[in-house]
């Protein structure tokens, strides 16, 4: 019975071992992906196909015969996303391609897949993003024609068109998120869920984060090492800074009042802003990479500067040795602030400042007229603020023009 029982226990422990090894081989077994090209509008053309995990270059590419057409093969163990160009800039297709899948793009009025389940719904997809902005185009070309004349016509049609666009977008936005949440695992769920409407994301991070979050989690315990896998982690990471940065600006708005903030210029003075005695006072901020030519901005001051109008220049991790050689170098006669360590810095995002160069436009309550105008813009605002504050002139009668009653 020992014998028996060990020699049962070998063979369980064989055939297990077997398994092991047959599943290995299976893994790190390579396989043929197939995709052929029927699209007439590439006739006698070059097609490139750049697949992320095969580097930064293109990984092949296919010159179509004269009816559009051709075929080419890549040899893989695991999905691979394969982007597909024929300029090497756009890339109007993203094919998600599974180790022996024969997949065939076919163009007729809209491009239609087949072959591979995936890239047949990527495709659809993209089809009807497609669609959407052509109808769009199209009636915003309409809206266009009309003349400038028909202001009452042309108010309305822009109603519906806003009306249109949202209900629209709203069918993309729908597709976009049931097809991601239905396949956190899937390749093509990192573009799609980036996809976009005229440049405007359907699913913007700020509102989805957890759903770009769980495609991560999803796609990284699957594919750890995946160049598309780090790829997407740095586009979240890119969404999440581009969150803060909106966060920081958008806690500080025209309309809003500063926080009352002290400051020491580089020459020893304290100010208080607000407490300047300006009507307005332009707040620049700046650091080496920004320096720009203030010959403008100095005219400006010297013809405002009689109006009420004052210079606050913020040198962000600039010291003030530097401050002091760029006042003499350049005459500059406004205040000049340096922001050099962390405390000094933290007050930027008080002031609602995440990109240098910035500025804000504050009268001397300290509210927010205007935020990063660029010098000429700063000139008209300027030039309207002390329009409204020149008061009107008195008409008076000419001597000669009054009719007196002579004397009887």
């Amino acid at each position: 019975m020992p014998i028996n029982f060990f020699s049962k226990k070998i063979i369980v422990l064989l055939q297990v071992s077997i398994l092991v090894f047959i599943a290995t081989a299976c893994s790190n077994h390579y396989d043929r992906i197939e995709i052929t090209i029927k699209a007439p509008q590439w006739t006698e053309g070059w097609v490139y196909f750049r697949v992320p995990d095969f580097g930064s270059s293109f990984a092949d590419s296919l010159l179509l015969n004269s009816k559009g057409e051709g075929k080419i093969s890549f040899n893989t163990k695991e999905p691979q996303v394969v982007a597909i160009t024929t300029d090497k800039k756009d890339y109007p297709l993203i094919v998600s391609a599974k180790p022996g899948e024969k997949i065939t793009l076919t163009y007729s009025n809209g491009w239609q897949a087949d072959g591979s389940p995936e890239t047949i719904q990527v495709i659809n997809f993209q089809n009807n993003i497609n669609k959407v902005s052509q109808i769009l185009k199209n009636f915003q070309a309409k809206i266009d024609a009309i003349d400038s004349t028909e202001i009452l016509v042309k108010d309305s049609l822009i109603k519906v068109y806003t009306q249109l666009k949202d209900s629209l977008r709203n069918g993309l936005q729908n597709e976009v998120y049931m097809f991601v949440a239905s396949n956190p695992f899937e390749l093509t769920s990192v573009f799609v869920v980036n996809a976009t409407l005229d440049s405007e994301q359907l699913l913007p991070y700020t509102s989805n984060s957890k759903l770009y979050r769980k495609v991560d989690s999803c796609l990284t315990l699957l594919y750890p090492k995946k160049q598309v896998v780090f790829d997407y982690k740095k586009t979240i990471e890119y969404h999440r800074l581009n969150d803060s940065i909106s966060q920081i600006e958008n806690s500080l708005r025209p309309g809003m009042v500063l926080p009352p903030l002290q400051f020491q210029t580089f020459d020893g003075k304290y100010i208080t802003i607000p407490g300047i005695w300006a009507k307005w006072i332009l707040l620049c901020f700046w650091d080496k990479e920004s320096i720009g030519n203030s010959k403008n901005l100095k005219n400006l001051y010297s013809t405002y500067k009689p109006l009420g109008f004052e210079v606050v220049s913020f040198g962000v991790k600039i010291d003030s040795l530097m401050l002091d050689n760029l006042a003499k170098s350049d005459n500059l006669g406004w205040y000049q602030v340096s922001l050099n360590d962390t405390y000094s810095i933290n007050k930027l995002q008080l002031y609602g400042i995440a990109r240098l160069p910035g500025s804000l436009l504050i009268d001397k309550s300290g509210k927010v007229i205007a935020k990063h105008l660029t010098v000429n813009a700063l000139g008209l605002k300027l030039d309207s603020l002390t329009r409204v504050l020149k008061p009107k002139p008195v008409l008076r009668p000419r001597i000669d023009s009054v009719i007196t009653n002579p004397p009887q």
